[in-house]
């Protein structure tokens, strides 16, 4: 499926608020050009979920609020031919927040939150470092959000 302006108006606002409502949606497009009907867009959003643009609608928590105060982003340079049986450990690990194959002699590169230093240290010795296959381990503490997708 190819996606056009209207669509993408559509998922911009969805991406704001996924609950917003069809009415709400087309009260907010002020582009004469993009105007659609509640039918429309219901229309457009079924299409776009049945074809996968839209994968699914989701609850974006904020890790500060729920005590998660330490976000970091982990480098793991791993054997090539470990690289899957890596990623299949770390899918279930509850730090982990994003998991994602790189090219190169990158191999993974981990979002993961956590409440404290000592638990980050704890997650890299006890959980990471038990891997075989995991070799260098780089780690990229978050000082500040500039922009993120939420």
């Amino acid at each position: 499926m190819s996606i056009d302006e209207k669509d993408r108006k559509i998922i911009e606002l969805l991406r704001e608020d996924g609950r917003k409502s069809y009415s709400e949606i087309s009260d907010e497009i002020t582009e004469k050009e993009l105007k659609m009907t509640e039918v429309t867009i219901r229309r457009r959003v079924r299409q776009m979920i049945k074809s996968g643009v839209i994968k699914r609608f989701t609850v974006v928590i904020d890790p500060l609020k729920i005590g998660r105060k330490i976000r970091a982003f982990i480098r793991v340079k791993t054997v090539m031919k470990e690289a899957s049986l890596i990623a299949e450990q770390i899918k279930d690990y509850a730090e982990v927040n994003e998991a994602y194959f790189l090219d190169g002699a990158c191999g993974l590169m981990l979002k993961v939150t956590v409440d404290d230093l000592n638990e980050l240290r704890q997650f890299l010795e006890k959980k990471l470092g038990n891997i075989d296959g995991v070799g260098e381990v780089e780690t990229c503490i978050v000082l500040e959000d500039i922009k993120t997708p939420y």
